[in-house]
This record gives C-alpha cells, sequence and structure tokens, in this order.
C-alpha cells in the first residue's frame, strides 16, 4: 500500500505548523510503511519517515485546480490510496479518479464551515472526521472517526516544571488575540506569551505588533516545529489561554494537559470530545468580546485558587485520549488497505447533499 497525502501546507521547512496539518502528519506518521505527501515546498525533505515533495500545482489554495499535473505525480509515486486535506481535496479526489485508486478526504471542520471542501466530501470515496460530532453535522454519523493526534504522552515522571506564563495559541483575529491583549493590560504583574502564526498575512489581528510593544508583559514569541512545542513552549506555560472564535477540536489544550498545564478556552461540542471538562470553558471571543475577557479572568482567578485540582484534571483527561488515540490510529491502520471502494455513491451523497446546501 502506497499512501499520498495532499495538501496545501505541512510540517517542516516551511514552518507550516497548524493544527491541521499536524494532525495529519502525525496520522501519515502512524500509517508508516511507503508513505508520501506533496505539498507547497520549494524542496523535497523527509520528516519522521515520511516523504515531502513539491506539488505541481501553482495556486495550492484553488480548489479548482487543474488536476492534470497531480495525476501524473500520484502515477510516478504508484499511489494506491490518496489522502486529500484543506483546498486541495477536490483535485485529488478527482486525480484518484482518473487513476481508479481509492480517495479519502480528511475532515477538520464542521459543514457550515467546510463550504469549501464540501464537493470533495461529497465524491470522494469515504471521508475521515476529526470528531464524530463533526462527522455527524456532516451527515456520515457511522463513518470513520480520528481524533487529531497528540505527540507521545509523557511520563509522569518527566512532565515539565510548571512555567509562569500565560500562553496564548496564536496571534491571528480568530484565535482570540485581542482578548488575550486585554487581559494582559490588566494584569501588569503576570507574563503572558502569544504565539506567532504563519496565518497571519491573511487573518492576524490589526496593529498587533503595536499593541504588544506597549505592553512590557507581552512577549511574541515564533511558531516552533512540533517536536520543540514542549522544550520552547510548555516548559514556559502555566496557564494556556484558547479565547477563539471556534474550535473544532483543540490539540494544544490536550498537549498542555498532558504536562499538567490547566487550559481556559472555549467550549463546544468539538471540544468536549477533547479536553473537555478538563479545562474552564469560556464562551467564544466573536460573539462578545466582552463575555469572552470576564470569562478569560474569572477563569485565571478560578484555577489559580486550586490549581493542583486543575493540573491533575488536566493530565488525567490526557491519559484517557492517548489510550483512545492508540485505539483509533490502529483501527485506521487496519481499516485502510482493506476499505472496499465504494461503487455506489448515490445514498452517501444524499446525505451529504443534505448537510452541505
Amino acid at each position: 500500500m502506497s499512501v499520498v497525502a495532499v495538501t496545501h501546507g505541512y510540517p517542516g521547512p516551511s514552518g507550516w505548523n497548524l493544527g491541521g496539518e499536524v494532525s495529519l502528519h502525525r496520522t501519515m506518521v502512524a500509517l508508516g510503511g511507503n508513505t508520501a505527501v506533496l505539498t507547497r515546498t520549494e524542496a523535497p525533505y523527509d520528516i519522521d519517515g515520511v516523504k515531502v515533495l513539491p506539488i505541481d500545482i501553482a495556486d495550492v489554495l484553488d480548489i479548482n485546480a487543474d488536476p492534470t499535473p497531480l495525476v501524473w505525480q500520484l502515477a510516478k509515486l504508484d499511489a494506491t490510496v490518496v489522502i486529500g486535506q484543506n483546498e486541495l481535496s477536490l483535485p485529488a479526489v478527482k486525480a484518484a479518479r482518473v487513476l481508479g485508486i481509492p480517495s479519502m478526504v480528511s475532515v477538520h471542520t464542521p459543514p457550515r464551515h467546510g463550504r469549501r471542501i464540501a464537493q470533495a466530501v461529497r465524491e470522494c470515496d469515504a471521508a475521515i472526521y476529526n470528531t464524530q460530532t463533526s462527522a455527524t453535522e456532516w451527515g456520515e454519523p457511522a463513518s470513520l472517526v480520528v481524533h487529531p493526534p497528540i505527540g507521545m504522552l509523557p511520563p509522569k515522571s518527566r512532565t515539565l516544571p510548571k512555567g509562569d506564563a500565560y500562553r496564548c495559541l496564536s496571534n491571528l483575529r480568530n484565535k482570540g488575540a485581542g482578548s488575550v491583549l486585554e487581559l494582559a493590560a490588566l494584569m501588569p504583574e503576570q507574563r503572558f506569551i502569544i504565539v506567532r502564526s504563519p496565518a497571519e498575512i491573511t487573518n492576524g489581528l490589526q496593529d498587533f505588533d503595536e499593541i504588544a510593544a506597549r505592553l512590557p508583559n507581552v512577549e511574541v514569541h515564533p511558531r516552533v516545529t512540533p517536536d520543540l512545542v514542549a522544550d520552547r513552549y510548555l516548559s514556559r506555560t502555566r496557564i494556556l489561554l484558547v479565547p477563539s472564535w471556534m474550535e473544532t477540536y483543540g490539540m494544544a489544550a490536550i498537549e498542555a494537559a498532558g504536562h499538567g498545564i490547566p487550559t481556559i478556552g472555549i467550549t463546544n461540542a468539538h471540544v468536549t470530545e477533547g479536553i473537555g471538562d478538563a479545562q474552564y470553558g469560556i464562551p467564544p471571543s466573536n460573539l462578545d468580546p466582552r463575555a469572552s475577557l470576564e470569562g478569560l479572568t474569572q477563569g485565571v482567578a478560578t484555577i489559580e485558587a486550586n490549581y493542583a485540582a486543575w493540573s491533575k484534571r488536566a493530565r488525567e483527561r490526557a491519559e484517557y485520549i492517548a489510550t483512545r488515540q492508540a485505539q483509533e490510529l490502529a483501527r485506521l491502520v487496519e481499516w485502510l488497505p482493506t476499505h472496499p471502494r465504494l461503487s455506489d455513491h448515490s445514498r452517501r451523497r444524499r446525505a451529504l447533499t443534505i448537510r452541505t446546501r
């Protein structure tokens, strides 16, 4: 079996270490064997045993890109299964159809936010969803679910000493960077770290650098590769802050939980399948910015008042998720080579069409 993934960005030299792409990479590593990824990169490279190659599509954000170059690349790699993700999902599905091989789409967003990939999800042979909630919302509650894998859970004896900083995942508007800057202004004696996102060109918070520069207790750090997260980020973190507009699972909170680091973050049905009630839940920051800031303030007070208990709760949740993750990845490895190509898409497409209108 030769599994080839197709995606617009991937961890490695490009620095594209966002949640969906990191999740795809960890899944590809778990598959083992002959795996490759076609993505935007200046030169080929290997990462954790996965071959990463430049894709012959100029605009990797064009969902309607001509799949012809991809057909030739997949044929050259002797692909037997194609996994598409994000905007390149549809070209991947079309290319697989030309070659007569099964296509899968890795779905990391609910239908209301996934209109750009809806056609690919309808036309692929099978979708792999990141939460059961997402699978149900798309109309395929019995489909395969693989929650985004986290890194190896550290033994309790090797968990990091707690840092002193409150850390925000990103400087993007939709990740609630504005709320974190407001909180930092209210707590001038507290150290804050905000991680810079590679997506800030399109979704960055306006005047972020100027506002952060006026707050001496705010540090802006570069994004690092997944293997450096524990040493560079978590070792300095006391509480993780996730006041996003929307989260479709929340890997970072779970990774922090493995080290006993509590999170204050938004809650919804998707997040419940991840960190669940092991975090202090707040409302999305775009719906009511004042409520988001109040939630962050109250969350800090609540966690700090009983930090040991919140830390223990986080670690216990991470242990449960690690066990579930091992089971899900083993199921995927067993399922993928034997999954029959669907000969009749009509029933599946009807269900999906209703959900994606």
